[in-house]
């Protein structure tokens, strides 16, 4: 997690961290968003070897999508309780948005560009797709209601269904192949 595709990727994952990563564990505590935080490096990974593994898998991308996902999380368990709910919502994809963008262009048309070899947007996509049912099943729920019992038990449903997937796939995979 310390390689990264330049200085501008090293610096917008420290920025997240630091400014979503930390106040989610002032709120919820190092454990929970640690927990999150892997979950997110691990889907990545399994994500993108799945998805698109002609490409090179390079920095904390997919923790560090999971912790704005794990914000994500936070605001639909907490809502009511939260002042300006729906300003962080935009904050959160206005950011997610251009970054994904970004790692899309460099995967499709850096090299063409002399951006560089290609980086795996799909361990954003993945990280923050743990990020957000992780997140659901181990951030403060600070007034549980019925609805987000549920979305408690989908969240786990997709993340164990998708893990499970992926490790399968990677086991079972012709495309890899091991030296003996």
């Amino acid at each position: 997690m310390v390689l990264h595709a330049g200085w501008l990727h090293l610096i917008f994952n420290l920025l997240v961290q630091l400014l979503v990563g930390l106040p989610l564990e002032m709120v919820h505590g190092s454990l929970r968003i640690g927990v999150v935080y892997m979950a997110g490096v691990l889907a990545g990974s399994l994500g993108t070897s799945v998805i698109d593994s002609d490409v090179f898998l390079v920095g904390a991308s997919g923790g560090v999508y999971a912790l704005l996902a794990a914000h994500l999380a936070n605001v639909l368990l907490n809502y009511n309780q939260m002042e300006f709910g729906i300003v962080r919502l935009l904050a959160i994809f206005v950011v997610a948005s251009a970054d994904v963008g970004f790692a899309v262009y460099n995967r499709y048309a850096g090299e063409l560009v002399g951006a560089g070899p290609p980086v795996s947007y799909v361990a954003h996509l993945t990280g923050a797709l743990a990020g957000l049912t992780i997140g659901l099943l181990v951030l403060k729920n600070f007034e549980q209601k019925l609805r987000e019992q549920l979305m408690w038990w989908i969240a786990l449903g997709v993340y164990a269904a998708c893990t499970i997937f992926a490790v399968i796939y990677n086991v079972t995979s012709p495309s890899y192949t091991y030296a003996t």
